[in-house]
């Protein structure tokens, strides 16, 4: 009966948007956002640009009903936008989403209804990007052998799954309350593996996630702005290695770790060919070093500053 209740008592949905100097494509997901057939959300962006987007601030005064709340960051990293967004969350669901998508007006409804449906404390959107193809693998599974995150999030068969993608996913906030959030460390590189983490952690709390191809987007993965490493390989090897060390160290059964960083390391010497130097396989090796301290360590989540902005 209780958990009857706390299924059907949930209020509303904050939607987080982190961004960083992708002010174009930010403006057309705010759009898509302000135009879902749900009345009981909010929407947080959480801006880590260099210029306020004074489009964005137009949109703000606009609407009659104020349902967009502008925070200009005063720090850096994709998990920690993830994580000041849902300290600041005033709804008991929270769905995170990419600066760079497009949707149609039923993805916040149907995120809300699954957490409702299902009691899951996660839930993984659908999500379509360019060359994506289903595969025969489970959607949101976890390859235990080599610290994979399994995706295939283009499938149309909802399941009960391990993980959900970055660009769409939804958390009670009770749930990351219960965790501690993302861990701010995985912020390195190009942020690999940050919701993967938060997803391991839950799913060893006894938490839930549920696949809901339903609660569908398009994802555009625009190349400027956000937390790409591009070309530049040791730098991008160092941030996967580190990440990647998290997770083979903190969440897989010792039998699992040797052929996980046995993978590990054929990616950094495949990179080193690509590169036609050594770097690449010097820097994985760095960071496999560094991410097995941090994963050690209790993931941080530290004290955030930014301004809310109206008029700014």
């Amino acid at each position: 009966m209780l958990k009857m209740l706390e299924k059907n008592s949930l209020r509303g949905v904050s939607v987080v948007i982190p961004t960083i100097n992708r002010a174009a494509v930010l403006v057309k997901t705010v759009r898509d956002m302000l135009n879902q057939q749900f009345d009981d959300y909010e929407i947080l962006i959480v801006d880590q640009s260099d210029e306020i987007n004074a489009e964005v601030l137009d949109l703000i005064k606009q609407i009659d009903q104020p349902r967009i709340r502008y925070f200009k960051a005063n720090f850096k990293g994709l998990p920690q936008a993830r994580n000041f967004g849902w300290r600041h969350a005033a709804k008991d669901v929270v769905l995170y989403i990419d600066d760079d998508i497009r949707t149609g007006t039923d993805l916040v409804r149907s995120h809300f209804e699954s957490h409702i449906k299902t009691g899951a404390d996660m839930v993984a959107g659908g999500i379509d990007e360019a060359g994506d193809k289903p595969s025969h693998l489970p959607t949101g599974s976890f390859n235990w052998w080599t610290a994979t995150p399994i995706a295939n999030f283009c499938a149309t068969t909802a399941s009960w799954c391990i993980h959900g993608k970055g660009c769409n996913f939804s958390v009670r906030r009770s749930a990351l309350g219960t965790v501690g959030g993302l861990d701010e460390v995985l912020s390195i590189g190009a942020a690999l593996y940050e919701e993967s983490e938060l997803a391991l952690r839950l799913y060893k709390a006894g938490k839930r996630t549920w696949f809901e191809p339903s609660a569908r987007l398009l994802h555009l993965a625009a190349p400027m702005g956000g937390c790409r490493v591009t070309k530049d390989w040791p730098r991008y090897m160092f941030g996967l290695a580190h990440n990647r060390s998290i997770l083979i160290f903190r969440h897989l059964k010792p039998w699992h770790r040797p052929t996980a960083l046995l993978r590990l390391l054929m990616l950094g010497l495949s990179y080193s060919r690509l590169d036609q130097s050594p770097r690449p396989l010097l820097a994985t090796l760095r960071g496999l070093t560094a991410g097995r301290r941090a994963a050690a360590m209790s993931p941080l989540n530290a004290e955030l500053d930014a301004i809310e902005c109206t008029s700014c």
